[in-house]
């Protein structure tokens, strides 16, 4: 047996990542979702993968958070504070996820953020946080809508009942299931007929396409951007060889990702890798724990303990307005050492500790203050969240922001 979090393998330009926790029946902790992205980020970058495997080993594919593993000193806390949970959301290539058997919390975020999903019959799903008092992590409320629609969505995160593979498949949470012997040899028989057959720049673009268009577009703009880039695919050599290899009757030959056909959004990014860009004197002296930029450039993810001064010293203690207007200015200025302004802020958190009226009055003079100070607020749409203690009890208020290039 592996000592290994995660294996990994590259075999007919698919990669398989496996979580490598049989004996906690892959039971998620910081160290093993920090070593599962990093991962993936890997996979993104490398150009012999076209297509990337998820999967568990053992009998269960992940049953949610390890409830009953202590953290040492040193270890990742859960969610990871170095890469977002979200990475898979933004990479290019396509995401299977066989789910060989129990998956349950956070095992069924990181299923839903790939984009084909595999099931063992009988496999046994759930979204345990309502019965445990929690609350719809991991931006389940908003990738499970989007997935099977609003009622379902409801359902599930509200009674936390327990469902099986046929009712996600029937629910449309699962595109396949098989027997659970078969599920890895299907899902990467799957992955390995996308890598071999179809063409990296139009999954990419596919995948780009069915992204923006579910949140940004109408059906006119939907419309004219596909026009636009249908016209630019006509101009590539990818469909020229797709044509080709089909008269030919021969499997095409498709160059990897960035050698063949190219659309204007490929330019505008940078390899394909989550990797720290926060300037030294921003992380973690000014409170951020990490910048990272992923899923090819696109996205940046911005978050930590942001209510201190440029000299790592905490600004306000026990008072929540002071730290706010910290903390927002701090925002701006993490933005903008990536080139980057609130302007381009598509999620924006805020964590506080105790949420009553009084604290929400607190946090709103804060922002109005930031404001006044002459700093830009994000726009996007926001989630307040209470929570009993942050890192430090010298600290009131987190802010963890997402922006797109």
């Amino acid at each position: 047996m592996s000592d290994d979090l995660c294996l990994y393998d590259v075999t007919d330009g698919v990669a398989t990542i496996t979580l490598n926790r049989p004996e906690r029946n892959n039971g998620m902790t910081g160290n093993l979702e920090l070593r599962y992205l990093t991962l993936l980020g890997e996979a993104a970058a490398d150009p012999a993968v076209r297509a990337i495997v998820f999967t568990g080993a053992g009998r269960a594919f992940c049953p949610g958070a390890d409830l009953g593993q202590a953290n040492a000193a040193g270890d990742e806390p859960l969610p990871n504070t170095k890469i977002p949970v979200t990475l898979a959301l933004g990479i290019d290539k396509p995401i299977v996820a066989a789910v060989n058997g129990a998956c349950a919390g956070v095992g069924v975020a990181h299923a839903l953020f790939c984009d084909v999903r595999i099931a063992a019959a009988g496999a046994k799903f759930t979204l345990a946080f309502s019965r445990r008092g929690l609350i719809a992590e991991y931006a389940l409320a908003w990738i499970l809508p989007r997935i099977a629609g609003r009622g379902v969505a409801l359902d599930l995160l509200m009674s936390s009942r327990v469902f099986t593979a046929e009712d996600a498949l029937a629910m449309g949470l699962v595109n396949r299931v098989v027997p659970a012997e078969d599920v890895l040899a299907e899902a990467q028989a799957y992955a390995r007929d996308l890598a071999q057959n179809v063409s990296p720049a139009s999954m990419a673009t596919i995948k780009r396409q069915v992204s923006r268009y579910e949140t940004s577009y109408d059906l006119d703009g939907a419309l004219a951007d596909s026009h636009s880039l249908m016209r630019q695919s006509l101009t590539g050599p990818d469909v020229g060889e797709g044509i080709r290899s089909f008269l030919d009757k021969r499997p095409a030959a498709f160059a990897p990702l960035g050698e063949g056909t190219r659309f204007p959004w490929m330019d505008a990014k940078v390899p394909a890798t989550a990797r720290q860009v926060a300037p030294p004197d921003l992380a973690p002296a000014a409170g951020f724990s990490h910048v990272v930029e992923a899923a090819g450039g696109r996205r940046v993810h911005v978050a930590g303990q942001v209510a201190s001064d440029a000299d790592g010293n905490v600004v306000g203690r026990g008072d929540l307005a002071a730290q706010t207007a910290q903390a927002f200015a701090n925002l701006a200025r993490a933005l903008d050492a990536v080139g980057m302004t609130s302007a381009d802020v598509t999620e924006l958190t805020y964590y506080v500790v105790g949420l009553d009226t009084d604290k929400v009055a607190a946090f709103g003079a804060g922002a109005a203050q930031a404001k006044a100070n002459g700093v830009r607020l994000p726009r996007a749409a926001a989630t307040m969240v209470g929570v009993t203690a942050l890192v430090s009890p010298d600290y009131l208020v987190e802010i963890s922001a997402t922006a797109e290039r």
